[in-house]
């Protein structure tokens, strides 16, 4: 029942499904991360249009679709970063369609800065632990894209259309935000830089010639985000005559404070009830082994040893870290070996943690992002 809810949820969340363009936006469409096919194809009026998406995600090769690094920065992530620049140079008015994953497949350096320095500060950042604000922080003050700097090439009328992997209202934090103004700064960024032993970029963060140029107002609109997925589960629940019971706000501390706030709330849940909740806890990558954000929680969850509880932690992009799975579903009792789990754990190998506890479920990347997702059931 909770892969069938999953699955179903991932279905009437897609991005072409939820978008709704009003009337008079621009038919100039730069569309960026994970969902920008989606996105793009939902659309009803186009002129020109270039697509960029991360590498293995769902293409648009019905007009110019690019592919860039994720999540680490690659050379790819720098050939169309240049040709993203070059084509919102080239128009007038342009509507922007962005969602998460778009940090690192579309990235150009700001002057003073190499392509060098931003893939090896993006690498110690996303192993970090760090948030994913925190991280974007660091992002928005090195590149020439980010931090709503897109934007102020565009001559005319802009749109942002924004499918949000991230915190509730804070939309410029998905994909940095190329056209929405930051509201970090560059001391917070410099912090972070030397809290990861960045030390020389950080200096080289304050070096007088860098400056930001002043921001222009742009509209922007949410499309969605991880409240439309909750929301959107806790329906399908509900149709097949379960009691859906939500955690407010999202999921986004430290795996283990999640697991810990899921395993009681789990503990309350009587038969026929559902729990649902959503979000994305940070979690530092510690060894080589294959796993994500999903499997690690699950993991964790199950080390809790909560009887007749069956849960399922979900990603709604279809791939969770480098595990090459979608979700960790486990069963109401698994047999848990904790000194096993915990030694795979210590090398960020939660999926072979899920395999000894439940099993992997296996989907193609959905072309949705929307953070996670996690449902728990009584028995």
């Amino acid at each position: 029942m909770l892969e069938e809810i999953y699955r179903e949820t991932l279905e009437q969340c897609r991005p072409e499904r939820l978008i709704q363009v009003p009337a008079n936006a621009p038919e100039n469409v730069v569309a960026l991360g994970k969902c920008a096919a989606g996105l793009f194809r939902g659309v009803p009026s186009v002129r020109d249009a270039l697509v960029i998406v991360p590498a293995g995600y769902p293409r648009a090769d019905e007009v110019e679709c690019l592919e860039g690094g994720h999540p680490e920065l690659t050379a790819a992530s720098f050939a169309a970063g240049r040709r993203l620049l070059e084509f919102v140079d080239a128009h007038e008015d342009i509507l922007f369609l962005i969602s998460g994953g778009g940090s690192a497949c579309v990235e150009w350096p700001l002057e003073g800065f190499t392509q060098e320095e931003l893939i090896a500060a993006n690498h110690k950042l996303i192993a970090s632990g760090l948030t994913i604000r925190e991280i974007n922080t660091v992002r928005k003050e090195l590149s020439a894209i980010k931090g709503g700097k897109l934007a102020q090439r565009v001559r005319g009328k802009t749109l942002t259309m924004v499918y949000s992997d991230v915190s509730t209202g804070r939309l410029a934090d998905v994909a940095s935000g190329p056209t929405l103004k930051s509201d970090t700064t560059r001391n917070e960024a410099t912090k972070i830089l030397e809290a990861i032993g960045e030390n020389d970029l950080a200096k080289k963060l304050h070096a007088p010639h860098q400056s930001h140029p002043s921001h222009q107002s742009h509209q922007s609109h949410l499309i969605a985000d991880n409240t439309t997925l909750v929301a959107t589960a806790a329906a399908i629940a509900k149709s097949k005559g379960l009691t859906p019971r939500t955690i407010a706000g999202q999921l986004e501390d430290d795996v283990e404070q999640a697991a810990a706030q899921l395993s009681v709330a789990a503990a309350q849940l009587r038969p026929g009830e559902i729990l649902i909740a959503g979000g994305e806890p940070t979690v530092a990558v510690r060894g080589e082994g294959r796993g994500g954000r999903c499997f690690e929680l699950a993991a964790r969850f199950a080390l809790r040893e909560l009887r007749d509880v069956t849960a399922l932690f979900g990603s709604s992009d279809g791939v969770d870290g480098n595990s090459g799975a979608a979700a960790a579903l486990l069963p109401p009792n698994p047999s848990v070996d904790h000194a096993r789990i915990v030694t795979e754990l210590n090398h960020s190998n939660s999926l072979k943690a899920i395999e000894m506890l439940g099993r992997a479920i296996m989907i193609p990347p959905t072309g949705n992002n929307l953070r996670d997702l996690f449902l728990l059931a009584r028995a």
